[in-house]
C-alpha cells in the first residue's frame, strides 16, 4: 500500500498544480475504497477541448522515472507498468466524452474546477439495468462459445478449447451478477468475480471451483446446466420469456455433438 500511496502523491501534486487539468478521479478499486498491494491505479483526466490530449498524457507518463514498459497507447490513454510492478492507467478526456452512467455512479473526485464531475456523478445512476438486449447478447456469446468448444476439441485445438470454457465461465458469472442485481464486467474480464471483493455467492464460487475439476464434455453439461438455470431464475425475476428459447438451442447443440 505504500508503493500505491507513494504514486498517488506523485499524481495527485502535479494534478493540482498543472491549470490544463480541469479535473481527475479515480476509478476502479480506489474509488470503490477496497484496494490492496496488488491494486492499479485508475486515473482519469478532464481538459479543456482546446488542448491535446497525447501531449497531456505525456506529462503524466514523464512523471514516472521507474517506467518498466507501456502495455499500450493510444489517443489520450495509456497503461503504464513500473518497475516495482504498479500498473497504471490514465485516461485523458474532454467534458464530451463524458455522459451519465453507472461506471461513474461511484467515482472518487479529486479535481473539479468547473463541477462538471460533480455533475456527472450526481447525475449516474448506480441502479443496475437488466434487460432482455443485455440477456440475449450474453447469451447468445454463451451458445457461441459452447458450440466453438466442440469444434475446436474435435480439430485437437485444445488451447482454443480451454479459452471457450474460460468465456462460458465468465458469461456465467456476468449472469449471475444481473441475477444479484450487481453490474457485471465487461465480457471476457474476470476482476472482481474472485477474491475478498467478490458479490457472488458462496454456492456459485464451489460451482466454479467444480468446473476446474472436470473434463472438457464434463464442463460442457455443467455449464450449460447453471446457464439454463440462472436464465430462468432471470426470466421470472423480469418476466422476460426468453429461457425456453435457450433451452432449445442447448439441447440442439448437444445433441449434434
Amino acid at each position: 500500500m505504500i508503493i500505491l500511496k507513494k504514486h498517488k502523491q506523485i499524481l495527485e501534486q502535479y494534478i493540482f498544480v498543472n491549470k490544463s487539468v480541469l479535473g481527475a478521479f479515480y476509478g476502479g478499486s480506489i474509488a470503490r475504497n477496497d484496494s490492496d498491494i496488488y491494486s492499479d491505479i485508475d486515473l482519469r483526466i478532464l481538459i479543456d477541448e482546446s488542448l491535446d490530449k497525447n501531449e497531456i498524457l505525456m506529462e503524466f507518463i514523464n512523471l514516472f522515472e521507474d517506467k518498466l514498459f507501456i502495455e499500450s497507447q493510444d489517443d489520450g490513454f495509456v497503461v503504464l507498468h513500473l518497475k516495482n510492478l504498479l500498473k497504471i492507467d490514465i485516461f485523458v478526456f474532454y467534458a464530451k466524452d463524458l455522459s451519465p452512467s453507472i461506471w461513474l455512479s461511484n467515482i472518487c473526485i479529486i479535481k473539479d474546477n468547473t463541477n462538471f464531475l460533480e455533475y456527472i456523478k450526481f447525475n449516474s445512476e448506480d441502479v443496475v439495468r437488466v434487460t432482455p438486449e443485455r440477456i440475449t447478447s450474453a447469451s447468445n456469446k454463451f451458445l457461441a462459445y459452447l458450440i466453438e468448444s466442440y469444434k475446436r476439441y474435435e480439430r485437437n485445438e485444445i488451447y482454443y478449447v480451454d479459452y471457450s470454457i474460460n468465456m462460458m465461465s465468465n458469461i456465467l458469472c456476468h449472469l449471475w451478477y444481473l441475477r444479484l442485481g450487481e453490474e457485471p464486467n465487461v465480457i471476457g474480464d474476470w476482476s472482481k468475480y474472485e477474491g475478498n471483493r467478490t458479490k457472488l455467492k458462496d454456492n456459485e464460487i464451489k460451482i466454479l471451483n467444480t468446473i476446474l475439476s472436470k473434463d472438457y464434455f464434463e464442463q460442457r453439461e455443467y455449464l450449460s446446466k447453471e446457464f439454463l438455470k440462472v436464465l430462468r431464475d432471470i426470466d421470472k425475476q423480469y418476466n422476460f420469456n426468453n429461457f425456453k428459447d435457450k433451452e432449445y438451442i442447448v439441447n440442439l447443440i448437444f445433441s449434434n455433438l
